[in-house]
C-alpha cells in the first residue's frame, strides 16, 4: 500500500504541474486575445470619429472662402500649412496643401538638393537627388536603365528604392518631418508659400531664423500680400502671387491613432471628392528588399 502511495503522489504532481501549465498558457492567450479586441475596439472608435472629422473639414472647406494659406469657415480658420488643429469632435487633423511641398513630378533640383541636406551630407543629397531624376527619366532609345523604373514614381513609398534613402529619412521623428511628409508624387507647378511647411522654408528655400519668425507672424495675421512681397524681396520667387491648389494630404489624429489622405478638393466638384490616397491606421512605411540572386 506504501509502494502504491509513493508512486501516486509524484503521478499527482506531474498531473497538477501540467494543468497549471496549461491554465497558464490558456492564461495567457486570452489575455493576448482581450489586449487585441481592445485595440481593435480603440482603432474602431477613432475610425469612426476621424470618418466624422473628415466630412465635417471637407464640408467646411466647400461652404467656406479658400485664402492663400487656408479655408475660413466662420469663426473656424483652417491653415493648409500642415498645422493642426482640434475639431469639436476631438480629432486633430493638419491640412497641407500639395502646392505647398516639393514635387518629385515638376521637379525644382536646387530646393530638392537643399532639402536632402537636412537628412545627409550634401555630397551624398546630391547623388540622391540624380537618382530620383533617372530613376523617372527614358534615354533616348526608351530602354530601361538598370536599377531605374524610368517612368513617375507610383507612389512616395517607392522613394525607398532610391540608394540612400533609408526608411529612417522617409519617416517622421520627433526632429523633424520624414520625406514622405515634405514631397508630394505630382503637386503642382508652381509653389504656393504661404502653405511651405517651416522645415521647407529653412531647409529648401534658404530662410534664416530671422525669416521663418516673420513669416509664422504674418500666417498669423493672416496679411498673404505682405508673405508674398517677402518672399520677392528675399529672391526667392519671381511671381509675387500666392495661389492655392485643389489638392490637399490631410492627416488625422485621435487618441493616438492615425490616419492620412489626400484629396481633390474643387468646388465644382459635387461632394464627396475625389480621394486620391487613404492610409489607416497610418503606421510607418518600410520596404524589405531581398538580396537573393
Amino acid at each position: 500500500m506504501s509502494k502504491q502511495q509513493g508512486v501516486v503522489l509524484p503521478l499527482a504532481l506531474i498531473v497538477i504541474t501540467i494543468m497549471v501549465t496549461m491554465a497558464s498558457i490558456l492564461l495567457v492567450r486570452s489575455n493576448a486575445e482581450i489586449d487585441e479586441a481592445a485595440l481593435v475596439q480603440e482603432q474602431w472608435q477613432a475610425r469612426l470619429k476621424i470618418n466624422d472629422a473628415e466630412q465635417e473639414l471637407l464640408l467646411s472647406m466647400f461652404a467656406g472662402e479658400q485664402l492663400p494659406g487656408g479655408y475660413n469657415v466662420g469663426d473656424l480658420f483652417i491653415p493648409t500649412d500642415g498645422t493642426f488643429i482640434k475639431l469639436k469632435n476631438g480629432v486633430e487633423v493638419a491640412v497641407q496643401d500639395l502646392a505647398g511641398l516639393l514635387s518629385l513630378h515638376y521637379l525644382r533640383r536646387a530646393e530638392l538638393v537643399k532639402l536632402f541636406t537636412g537628412y545627409t551630407d550634401e555630397q551624398q543629397a546630391t547623388e540622391i537627388v540624380n537618382h530620383i531624376v533617372r530613376w523617372q527619366r527614358q534615354d533616348a532609345d526608351g530602354e530601361a536603365l538598370p536599377l531605374e523604373r524610368n517612368a513617375p514614381f507610383r507612389s512616395l513609398d517607392e522613394l525607398m528604392l532610391i540608394p540612400g534613402i533609408t526608411p529612417e529619412m522617409f519617416n517622421d521623428n520627433e526632429q523633424r518631418p520624414g520625406l514622405r511628409s515634405v514631397l508630394a508624387l505630382s503637386g503642382s507647378s508652381f509653389v504656393n508659400f504661404a502653405t511651405v511647411p517651416d522645415f521647407l522654408l529653412v531647409h529648401a528655400f534658404g530662410l534664416t531664423d530671422s525669416d521663418l519668425s516673420r513669416v509664422t507672424s504674418l500666417k498669423e495675421r493672416r496679411r498673404w500680400d505682405d508673405i508674398s512681397t517677402m518672399i520677392f524681396d528675399l529672391g526667392i520667387a519671381v511671381d509675387q502671387s500666392l495661389i492655392p491648389s485643389s489638392r490637399y494630404r490631410v492627416l488625422y489624429q485621435y487618441k493616438g491613432v492615425t490616419a492620412r489622405a489626400e484629396y481633390q478638393v474643387r468646388t465644382t466638384i459635387p461632394l464627396p471628392p475625389r480621394k486620391r490616397l487613404w492610409y489607416f491606421p497610418d503606421h510607418e512605411r518600410h520596404f524589405l528588399i531581398s538580396t537573393a540572386e
